[in-house]
């Protein structure tokens, strides 16, 4: 077990290109405790970065969307993520966040396809940029490991698996600005040890991920209110052992499983990511892979995955 790390605040937001679905939950460390509020609708981004920004805090905030790309695509591209998102106003930068309509149009200067919700196929994507295989199109982090299945790649924006528009939206509206206001990058600033210090510091999380840290089965049934129930009675013992306390409110939500809402998926994942975020703050969990090596520095890592890709 690691030490705690001197964050005294954790936010974690389940995030969407909707708003209406952009849900937001927080943990306060108190005396050694870690006080989880309920859960809240995400606020406006301009009115969320004043709620990050918080003087009185050191604050890790995770964002359930994708910040980083593939080796593959920036040694092809000769580009680097922290240059794109530093320069959002250049042609290239605006370019790359304007998703493209047909296969003629894909280039390694306009990845992301498509822009309208139907048709295409990944084989257009592996056509447009050259690719011989999808697994070029993911991250080391986003493929499948022993435990969980492997997401989607960043340039597929249709669909129920894509987290394209998700993650442009993340980067312009929230990554963005707070990187102009000085906020730093896990992991591309350097282990959280390093960053800890800081009033802001970001993070990638993924709530499936997540669920197995906390002892969730591998598969969570969250859009049903039975699995969400039967998840929260883990997510309960799991706060029970670990010194963190949930406010009445969300306590009697996560035991109920929230409510018949198949939407409530959402809040469930937004309090399940922050619970996996308070294991790496606590130092149960490592942030990473023993060695942080540099293929992860450039392209982005989830917080807390130590298990690497499997054939």
């Amino acid at each position: 077990m690691g030490a705690r790390l001197a964050f005294n605040r954790l936010i974690h937001s389940d995030w969407s290109k909707s708003p209406k679905k952009r849900w937001t939950a927080t943990a306060h460390l108190r005396d050694g405790v870690w006080y989880v509020d309920a859960p809240q609708i995400t606020p406006s981004p301009h009115q969320f970065l004043e709620v990050l920004f918080n003087d009185d805090f050191k604050t890790l905030a995770g964002f359930d969307f994708p910040i980083g790309l593939p080796a593959f695509y920036l040694d092809k591209a000769g580009l680097e993520f922290r240059e794109l998102v530093s320069t959002p106003a250049s042609d290239r930068s605006r370019a790359f966040f304007a998703a493209v309509e047909t296969l003629s149009d894909i280039s390694l200067g306009q990845p992301l396809y498509r822009e309208h919700p139907s048709g295409g196929r990944h084989a257009h994507l592996l056509c447009g940029l050259d690719c011989e295989k999808f697994s070029d199109l993911l991250r080391v982090c986003d493929r499948k490991t022993e435990f969980r299945s492997r997401a989607e790649s960043i340039f597929w924006t249709v669909g129920a698996k894509q987290v394209g528009k998700a993650a442009i939206s993340g980067w312009r509206e929230i990554l963005i600005p707070a990187l102009q206001r000085n906020a730093l990058l896990w992991p591309f600033d350097g282990a959280l040890t390093s960053l800890d210090s800081n009033i802001l510091t970001i993070a990638e999380t993924y709530p499936g991920e997540a669920y197995q840290h906390i002892g969730m089965r591998r598969i969570v049934k969250k859009r049903a209110q039975d699995g969400r129930r039967s998840s929260g009675a883990v997510m309960l013992d799991w706060a029970r052992k670990h010194e963190v306390s949930f406010v009445p409110k969300i306590e009697q939500l996560v035991a109920q499983g929230f409510s018949e809402s198949k939407d409530d998926e959402d809040p469930f994942d937004a309090v399940a990511g922050l619970c996996g975020m308070v294991e790496v703050a606590d130092g149960r969990r490592a942030e990473a892979p023993n060695s942080m090596n540099l293929p992860m520095r450039r392209e982005g890592w989830i917080l807390g995955q130590v298990d690497l890709a499997v054939a």
